[in-house]
C-alpha cells in the first residue's frame, strides 16, 4: 500500500486497495507531502490548505528501481530528490541490513563515490571524492556529529543497527551546513514512525565467521494519541580477525601472523537509544538520548616494534589486551517544529559528551611509571549546538528558508602521551537560501552564508624524562599558546532541469570555506592509532573552494542512467603530508606534519541500474578521484583508487505459502592500483573482491522472519586497501567472512 507522510508533523495515513486516504485536523498552511510505494517512483508534493475540505489526486509512475521509491526527508526545501541541484543519494534500512559488516561506514561504501578508511575490522570512517574527516560533515536528527572526527583511527561513533535511512549529499554543502561541508554530508534520519495506535518492534541476531562477530539488536516504537516513543538497545561482540597471509614486514622485520590472526584486534559495543515526544497539528517536539560505546583493540604493533612473543595468542581470541581504545559518545537532541502562521519554524538543541582513551603501558614509550596508570592519552570534548531554521513559502513558485546556526566546543585531556592540547571553539552562522521555480520543469535556488569562529588553545610544556624513564624536572614547549578569530562569506547557486519525464539535469556551483582545527593548528606528539607522529602548523589560514557539480539522470521504468562529474579549486587546502624524517619521540616512526597549498580535485561517478526482468535486475557503479598539489605538482596523499563495482540480483521463483520475497545476488568490485601517491607515500596495488549473498523472507506460524545469508572477500583475496592504517604496518585486510543476518520484525497493536 503506498503511504502518505506529512513532513513536517510526522504524521500520515495509508492508502486502500483503492488509493483512497484522508488527512484530517491540519490547521491552514504549508505542508510538504511525500507519496511513496514500493515498485513506485516516490511523489513529493507541496500543499497549500486553507479552512475547507481539499481533494487531490496524484498517479504514481512504475518503477523496478528500488531507491527511487525513496524520498527525501532531510534536504533543506523538503522537496524530492529531482527538485534538488546537488547530486544526493539516498538508501533506507533494507540496504544497510543488506549490506552491513559491522560498521555503519562500511555500509555506505557500496555507493560510488563513497571509500572508507579502516582501522581493522572494527573501526571506520566515510570518505567522500577522495575526502574525509573534517571535510565531510555527518549529521544525526540535524545535529552535526562532534567526537574528534579528525583522527583517521577514530571511527564513526554510530550505532549500524540504529540507522533507518541516510541521505549523502555529495559536493560543497557548506551554505546550510556549515565549515565541515566541503566535500559532503551525511544527514541520517529517522524512518517515519508508526502510525496514531500502532506499537511494533523487532529483534535483529548477527554472526560474521572471519572474527566471531556476535550482534544483537533490540527495536520497539509506537504512536498512542499523539504520544511517539522509540527505543533501541545493541551488543556486539568480535574477536581478532583473520588474514590471509602468515607474516608481515615491519620495519626491516619480518615478523610472523599466528593462526592467520592479527592479535589484539578484538573488540565489544554496547549502545542505546531512546527517544520520546509528541506530535500534535500545531508540529511536534522529540527528545533523543543516545549512547554509543566501543572498546577496540588496537594491533601491538601500534607501540613500538613487536616481537615475535608479543604477537603469539594465549588462547582467548576475544581479550582485549594494551594497547587499545576506550570510546564513548552521549548525545541528547532536541528536534522540535512549530507552525508559525503558515510556515514553520525548525529548532533543534543538542548537547553531545564524547570520551576517547587510548591505554598503553607507560614503558612502551620511555616512561616508567605514570600518576595515570596506562591511559596514555585520554580525550575529553564537550559539544553545544543550537540550530534554527525558518521554512517561508512565498508562493506557488517561491520558498525561502532562514537559518541560524551555533557551537561550543570545550575540549580538556589527560594521560602521560600529548596530542591535542586543551581549547575551546565557539562559532555562528547565519545563512539565506532561496528557491524558486521557473516554470514546472526548471527550478533555480542560491544562498548567502556568513560565518564567524574563534578557537582559544592552550599552551602545553611536558616533562622531559632521562634515559631511565625518570623525569628530570626540565619541560619542553609542545605548543603554545593560540588565539585566533576567523569570519568567511560563502554562497551558491544552482538549477535543475526536468527537461523531459525521463531526463535530468542539474548543476551546481559554489565558494565554501573551511577553517582549520585545533588538532592542524596545534598537535605535536605520537597519534599511535596511526602509527606515526603529527605536527600541526599554528600559521595556517582558512581554505576556500570552488566547486562545480554536473549531474545528469536518465531514468525510465526498468533502466536508470546516472554521471556525475565534478571539478573543484581549493586555496589553501589544508592536509597531513608524510615527511623525510624520523621523529625523535621514542616509538614514534616517521614525522607526519599539516601542509597548506593550492590544489584541485576532479573526478565522477557513473551509475547504471538495468531491471532486466521483475525477477532479474543488474547493477554498475563506478567512481574516479583526480587530485593534484598545484605547489608540488604532486598528487595528495591518501587518495582512493579508481573502482568499479558490478552486481546482480535475482528473485528466487520460491514463493509458496511461507516463503516470499526471496532473492540470490552476486557483486565483485574492481579496484585500481593506486600509482599517484605522493612523495614519501607507498603505492599500492589493485585487486579483486567477490561477494555474494542470499536473502529469505518466510512465515512460521504467524511470525514473520527475515534471513540474510552473504559473504565477502569470497575468494580469500590477499590485498592492501590504500586508506587503511594497517596499510603502514605492511598488514593486510581481513581474509573470507561469512555473515548470517536474522530479523524478527512484531506488531503489538495495529492501527
Amino acid at each position: 500500500m503506498a503511504t502518505i507522510l506529512i513532513h513536517e508533523l510526522g504524521s500520515g495515513d495509508y492508502a486502500d486497495e483503492n488509493g483512497h486516504f484522508e488527512l484530517n485536523n491540519l490547521n491552514p498552511g504549508n505542508y510538504h507531502l511525500h507519496i511513496s510505494h514500493l515498485g513506485y517512483k516516490s511523489i513529493t508534493q507541496t500543499v497549500h490548505l486553507e479552512n475547507k475540505d481539499l481533494e487531490f489526486n496524484w498517479v504514481m509512475e512504475p518503477s523496478a528501481i528500488t531507491l527511487q521509491s525513496l524520498t527525501i526527508e532531510a534536504n533543506p526545501f523538503k522537496n524530492g530528490p529531482v527538485e534538488q541541484s546537488q547530486t544526493i543519494d539516498v538508501i533506507d534500512r533494507n540496504f544497510i541490513e543488506k549490506n552491513n559488516s559491522g560498521t555503519f561506514s562500511n555500509a555506505l561504501a557500496k555507493l560510488p563515490g563513497i571509500s572508507t578508511i579502516n582501522t581493522g575490522v572494527g573501526i571506520s570512517k566515510p570518505v567522500i571524492r577522495g575526502m574525509s574527516s573534517n571535510r565531510i560533515q555527518v549529521n544525526d536528527r540535524g545535529i552535526k556529529q562532534e567526537g574528534q572526527q579528525w583522527g583517521a583511527d577514530h571511527g564513526l561513533e554510530i550505532d549500524p543497527f540504529d540507522v533507518d535511512r541516510v541521505e549523502i549529499v555529495k559536493g560543497p554543502a557548506s551554505l546550510i551546513y556549515g565549515s565541515d561541508g566541503m566535500s559532503g554530508v551525511i544527514n541520517i534520519s529517522p524512518a517515519p514512525l508508526p502510525m496514531e495506535g500502532e506499537i511494533r518492534g523487532h529483534l535483529i541476531n548477527s554472526y560474521q565467521t572471519n572474527n566471531a562477530m556476535r550482534s544483537h539488536s533490540a527495536m520497539v516504537e509506537g504512536n498512542e494519541d499523539g504520544f511517539i516513543f522509540k527505543g533501541r538497545v545493541t551488543f556486539q561482540d568480535y574477536q581478532d580477525y583473520r588474514v590471509p597471509a602468515d607474516e608481515f614486514t615491519y620495519a626491516g622485520y619480518v615478523l610472523p601472523v599466528y593462526d592467520n590472526r592479527l592479535k589484539n584486534t578484538a573488540g565489544k559495543e554496547r549502545h542505546f537509544s531512546f527517544m520520546t515526544g509528541i506530535r500534535k497539528n500545531w508540529g511536534k517536539s522529540t527528545l533523543t538520548v543516545s549512547r554509543f560505546g566501543q572498546q577496540a583493540g588496537l594491533f601491538t604493533g601500534a607501540v613500538g616494534i613487536p616481537s615475535s612473543y608479543n604477537l603469539r595468542h594465549n588462547g582467548d581470541y576475544s581479550n582485549i589486551e594494551l594497547p587499545n581504545q576506550d570510546n564513548s559518545h552521549l548525545k541528547i537532541i532536541s528536534n522540535t517544529t512549530i507552525q508559525l502562521n503558515k510556515n514553520w519554524l525548525e529548532i533543534d538543541l543538542a548537547y553531545q559528551r564524547n570520551v576517547r582513551q587510548e591505554n598503553s603501558l607507560p614503558h612502551a614509550h620511555g616512561i616508567n611509571s605514570s600518576e595515570y596508570g596506562n591511559l596514555a592519552l585520554g580525550l575529553y570534548l564537550d559539544t553545544y549546538t543550537a540550530n534554527l531554521r525558518y521554512n517561508r513559502q512565498v508562493n506557488e513558485k517561491q520558498q525561502v528558508i532562514i537559518g541560524f546556526q551555533s557551537s561550543l566546543m570545550n575540549n580538556d585531556f589527560s594521560g602521560f602521551e600529548f596530542l591535542l592540547p586543551e581549547f575551546q571553539s565557539k562559532s555562528a552562522g547565519i545563512f539565506y537560501f532561496h528557491e524558486y521555480r521557473v516554470k514546472e520543469n526548471f527550478i533555480l535556488n542560491a544562498g548567502l552564508r556568513l560565518d564567524i569562529a574563534q578557537h582559544q588553545i592552550e599552551s602545553h610544556s611536558q616533562p622531559i624524562y632521562n634515559s631511565s624513564g625518570e623525569a628530570t624536572g626540565n619541560e619542553i614547549l609542545r605548543n603554545p599558546e593560540i588565539d585566533r578569530n576567523y569570519s568567511n562569506l560563502s554562497g551558491s547557486t544552482g538549477f535543475s532541469w526536468i527537461f523531459s519525464r525521463k531526463s535530468n539535469l542539474k548543476f551546481n556551483l559554489g565558494s565554501s570555506y573551511r577553517i582549520p582545527t585545533p588538532i592542524e593548528l596545534a598537535t605535536n606528539g605520537i597519534h599511535h592509532g596511526n602509527f606515526r607522529h603529527e605536527l600541526g602548523n599554528s600559521s595556517l589560514e582558512s581554505e576556500r573552494s570552488f566547486q562545480g557539480d554536473l549531474n545528469y539522470t536518465y531514468s525510465k521504468e526498468n533502466i536508470l542512467i546516472g554521471i556525475s562529474p565534478y571539478f573543484a579549486y581549493y586555496n589553501n587546502y589544508i592536509y597531513l603530508s608524510p615527511t623525510a624524517e624520523f621523529s625523535t619521540l621514542p616509538g614514534a616512526g616517521t614525522l607526519w606534519e599539516y601542509r597548506q597549498n593550492n590544489a584541485i580535485f576532479a573526478g565522477g561517478e557513473i551509475k547504471f541500474h538495468w531491471s532486466i526482468s521483475p525477477a532479474l535486475q543488474s547493477t554498475i557503479a563506478a567512481e574516479y578521484v583526480y587530485n593534484q598539489n598545484l605547489d608540488t605538482s604532486l598528487p595528495l596523499p591518501l587518495t582512493p583508487p579508481a573502482s568499479i563495482l558490478t552486481g546482480i540480483e535475482w528473485k528466487l521463483p520460491l514463493e509458496t505459502f511461507w516463503l516470499d520475497n526471496n532473492t540470490l545476488y552476486v557483486e565483485y568490485r574492481q579496484v585500481a592500483a593506486q600509482n599517484r601517491v605522493d612523495r614519501n607515500e607507498r603505492v599500492t596495488e589493485g585487486y579483486g573482491l567477490l561477494e555474494a549473498g542470499l536473502g529469505l523472507e518466510f512465515q512460521l506460524g504467524k511470525q514473520m522472519l527475515k534471513l540474510r545469508i552473504s559473504g565477502q572477500n569470497l575468494l580469500n583475496e590477499y590485498y592492501f586497501n590504500h586508506l587503511s592504517r594497517y596499510r603502514l604496518l605492511n598488514l593486510p585486510e581481513q581474509g573470507r567472512n561469512f555473515n548470517i543476518n536474522l530479523k524478527i520484525p512484531f506488531q503489538i497493536k495495529n492501527q
